[in-house]
């Protein structure tokens, strides 16, 4: 069985702010030195402030500087409830929930989930190696479902309607490491496989064009040629990658209903993070929070 993180663990270990801002400072800087005095001393927390202090020359550090919570005047226990969140569920927390759950308005609601997706999908940028499969997709709404004022926005002055959808490109290694890139650029199919994968890697896509000639920068580039109605070719196939395609658009479309393109890099990050820890729940909400250190 799968362990859990439960609320009632997380409501042990964060029963208020005071606790959650003594976690930070130990992700933050552990047994520091002071580095006015260089004591040993442990650091003291200062009474009615975000701060810790060196017991011997009252020199003061800020767990929060630097981080997501720096500017924001909502309880810290608010952040971290909301980073709990996140894990107990498969397809994400719309920033309406956030709203209700928190009794905060929806901007800052917004603003703590963005800050959220930014965490969750903050990597080494390390490339992937060893077998990649990858596709690109697209989001966007239907022209049908929109209402006048959406269509009048993406209508041009000739009446024809311009293209609505902004596309994704996935990367998957075999062990089991996402990577996305939403293309809102210039730069083509090919380039940006070159940046998110290792040329010593073997590559798999379906037959679009714009992956043509792969084979000269990578190891090997296997095809699926699906428009033959080729699928699977013995261990060469690209379902991992449309596996995860389809938890993507299930989080954007059954909880967030909408994203802007602009921030579509945030939700496909976030859904990357889910997809590759979905077999450790437990981990989660300090995995997420471990990077507050980046």
């Amino acid at each position: 069985m799968t362990k859990k993180y439960n609320i009632e663990q997380f409501r042990r270990d964060y029963p208020d702010d005071n606790a959650c801002l003594d976690k930070l400072f130990e992700l933050r800087y552990g047994n520091l030195i002071c580095p006015k005095c260089d004591s040993d001393n442990k650091f003291t927390r200062v009474k009615n402030r975000r701060s810790y202090q060196c017991p011997s020359c009252a020199y003061q550090v800020y767990p929060t500087a630097g981080t997501p919570f720096e500017n924001c005047k909502k309880p810290l226990t608010y952040w971290f409830y909301a980073i709990f969140l996140q894990t107990t569920t498969r397809n994400g927390v719309a920033a309406k929930e956030l709203e209700r759950l928190l009794n905060i308005s929806y901007p800052t609601a917004l603003r703590m989930s963005h800050q959220i997706k930014k965490l969750m999908g903050a990597d080494d940028n390390e490339k992937l190696t060893g077998v990649v499969e990858i596709d690109e997709s697209y989001a966007g709404g239907k022209v049908g479902n929109m209402n006048k004022k959406r269509k009048e926005k993406i209508t041009d002055q000739e009446g024809n309607i311009i293209e609505n959808k902004v596309g994704i490109m996935g990367f998957v290694s075999r062990d089991g490491k996402v990577r996305t890139e939403v293309m809102i650029d210039a730069k083509t199919f090919k380039e940006r496989v070159r940046a998110n994968v290792a040329p010593t890697a073997t590559v798999v896509t379906d037959s679009h064009i714009g992956y043509d000639g792969l084979n000269v920068d990578f190891f090997k580039h296997e095809v699926i040629n699906k428009l033959a109605g080729e699928y699977r070719r013995e261990e060469w196939h690209t379902n991992t990658i449309e596996g995860f395609w389809s938890q993507l658009k299930r989080m954007l479309k059954g909880t967030h209903i909408h994203c802007q393109a602009r921030y579509l890099q945030l939700y496909a990050g976030e859904a990357a993070f889910r997809y590759m820890n979905r077999k450790r729940q437990d981990e989660m909400f300090h995995l997420i929070l471990d990077k507050v250190t980046f």
